[in-house]
Order: structure tokens, then sequence, then C-alpha cells
């Protein structure tokens, strides 16, 4: 029989309890012998969104009333529509938090139930050790085992802890320090992450000879601690010229509830730096300054570091490359303004707690010089 995608895509849908693109694509080459790609299939969809909308409708219906859980109520849509898990999202979203956030957050609640984490290459129901659980009926034992199990295996249970918390709190469950959130296990491993400034320019020199912008890019970091999305995302429309020096007003990373655009931030931008380099760069542009893409940036960046200093990335192996240039203005700033925290967190853009947390903490000879310095007066 041949494939027609307007009779065979609701009809699988129905038969599979299932909307996944690439299940589908198995079932359509399984039963018409046809291979299509995943993404005509979510064309489809997207083109016939009231089919769409009446199936999913259609396939919840059926699921919710089941008592025995089934891999399919994890693929299709109904898991978000579950008493427990739709009760904590409209919770989360009471408390204005971002639908990115949400969304990790539910993630997680369905790995725990399914016991399945790909990123991990675990899959506890294979290996018989777990079966799937359903949420309405997830009890705080069960959770407590599941994260045991992980942790014993050295994963990092920071992300589950959290979401999990907040799931059971939302049932009714009383947490306490049971499951405890903490921060990740790689919290501040960056935090005696440092380049010499001499080994920094000798990188800059060699960026400005490969590419100019990705130069004025990295420049723009080091000297104002953005990242790069709000670096990339910056725009002259946003720039107030003093004459020797100039301020940007940058968009960062920050709670989305509150800031959708994200957070803004005030860099200024020195006299050297701002007159001798940045002003000429930006000159007939209307909007955006940048326009090399954060991936090109992190290749060059990757390959400046792989050649200019190497063992960082034998220490750090999951150092990101454009994130780099924040932690040496950390770094620097600290040492040049004698580790005064509270002025490069405001500069930088950071609280105090987070900065000395995660980007920069006093080499030991320091510590023993201040208290060499000032143990006397005590």
């Amino acid at each position: 029989m041949k494939y027609k995608p307007n009779r065979d895509l609701p009809r699988f849908v129905r038969e599979n309890k299932t909307f996944s693109p690439t299940k589908l694509r198995e079932v359509i080459l399984r039963e018409r012998n046809k291979a299509v790609t995943p993404e005509s299939i979510s064309n489809w969809f997207r083109r016939h969104p009231q089919i769409e909308e009446e199936l999913r409708k259609e396939v919840v219906s059926e699921e919710l009333p089941k008592e025995e859980v089934s891999e399919t109520i994890f693929q299709n849509g109904t898991f978000e529509e579950l008493a427990s898990v739709k009760n904590w999202i409209n919770e989360m979203k009471d408390r204005d938090l971002a639908q990115t956030y949400i969304s990790r957050c539910v993630a997680d609640l369905k790995r725990v139930c399914m016991a399945m984490f790909p990123l991990w290459n675990v899959d506890l129901v294979k290996e018989g050790l777990w079966a799937f659980r359903h949420p309405d009926r997830l009890s705080m034992d069960e959770v407590r085992e599941i994260i045991r199990t992980l942790k014993d295996r050295g994963f990092d249970t920071a992300s589950i802890r959290i979401s999990l918390r907040g799931f059971l709190t939302s049932k009714g469950i009383a947490v306490g320090k049971k499951i405890i959130g903490g921060k990740p296990k790689g919290y501040g491993k960056y935090a005696d992450l440092f380049v010499e400034r001499y080994t920094l320019d000798k990188m800059l020199a060699w960026i400005y000879g490969l590419n100019h912008e990705a130069y004025v890019c990295d420049k723009f970091m080091f000297k104002t601690a953005s990242r790069i999305s709000a670096t990339l995302n910056s725009s002259v429309r946003n720039l107030v010229d003093f004459g020797d020096h100039a301020e940007l007003k940058v968009f960062d990373k920050g709670r989305r509830s509150i800031y959708p655009e994200g957070k803004p931030w005030i860099k200024l931008l020195d006299s050297e730096f701002y007159i001798r380099e940045f002003k000429p760069f930006i000159e007939g542009k209307s909007d955006l300054i940048f326009q090399i893409s954060k991936v090109e940036m992190a290749k060059i960046n990757r390959t400046a570091i792989e050649k200019f200093c190497p063992w960082i990335l034998e220490k750090y192996k999951d150092v990101m490359p454009n994130h780099f240039w924040r932690h040496m203005f950390a770094q620097h700033m600290l040492r040049l303004t004698g580790w005064n925290y509270a002025v490069v967190a405001y500069l930088g853009g950071w609280d105090v707690k987070s900065l000395q947390e995660s980007y920069g903490k006093p080499p030991e000879e320091k510590v023993k010089e201040w208290g060499l310095m000032e143990l006397p007066k005590l």
C-alpha cells in the first residue's frame, strides 16, 4: 500500500501512541516500505496543527486512566497532563519561573520516572534494577534510592535533586534534609584558572592577525567580563559616548521571568580600548556590533588556547573557550585591585559570593603574605 501522510500519519499516531518523528519514520518504513525523513513528518504536523491538537487530546485521554505505566506516556505529551505533574507545572508558572527552567525540571522528573539518563548512558530499567514509576505515585524513598544509585556511580545529581525536591514538595511531601539541594559537583572548579598577562597578549595578537572582528570581540569580553551571548547581541544603539570613554548596556544572563531580554548591565569601556580600538570598529554600524557567530568564536578561541596555553585544556577538559575571557577578567582584575571582590563583582556583573566561589581565590602565597602583615596587629 502506498504511503499517504494524510491517511497514515493520524492512524500510526493512534496505533503507536507516539508523535516522535523518528519513531513514526520507523513505522512508515515497516508498514509502507517508504523512507521518509523525520523533518517531513514534523512539517506535516506543522501544516496541520488542528489535526495534531485533536490527536494529542485523543491519545492523552486514552493514556491518563491507565494504572500501569507504559513508555508511551513519556513520549506523547501525556506526562505533562498527569495530575501531579500538571499541578507542579502550574505552581512553577504561578511563581513566574522561566519556561526553560520549568522544562528542565520536568525533564529531570521524567528521567527519574523512566530511570533513563541518556547523557550518562544509564538505563536502570534495561539493567533490571528499576521499573517505570508513575509520578502521581512516586515516593520519597524511591527518589532517594535512585539518587543514591546515580551518586554511587559517580554522577553529579545536583540538578535532579533540586528538581525532585520541588516536585515532592508540590505533592505535599515534607522533604526537609532528606534530599538536599546544593551546588553542582564541579562548582568553583575554575576558581584557580589563571593565565599570565603576557600570554594573553600573545593570544590576542595572534587572533588579531587571524580575524580582526574576533579580536575585538575577545578584547571586549576580557575588558568587561561580558558573556559571549551578551557580547554578540550588543548594539551600538545602547552605547553612550563620553568622549574619553564610553558605556555600553548589554543584556546578560538573568532570571527571564524578571528580565525577558536578559539582565541589563552597564559595561565601562576605558579610554585606551574605546578610542583606539572599539570606536573605529563600530564606525558606520547602526545596530549589532558583531556579526561573527558563537561557534566561530569558540573555534578561534579554542585554537588560541591550544596554541598558547595547552595545559588549560589538559587540566580543565570542559572549559568553554569563549567563557575563558570572563575568567581572565576576574582573575586579573582581582589581582589589580588587591583582591577587592566588591569592586570586581560590580564591574564584571557578579554578586560577591559567586565571584569568590567560581572565578577567583587568592593563591596561598598571597594569603600567607596578608597573614604575616596583619597578624602582628592583633
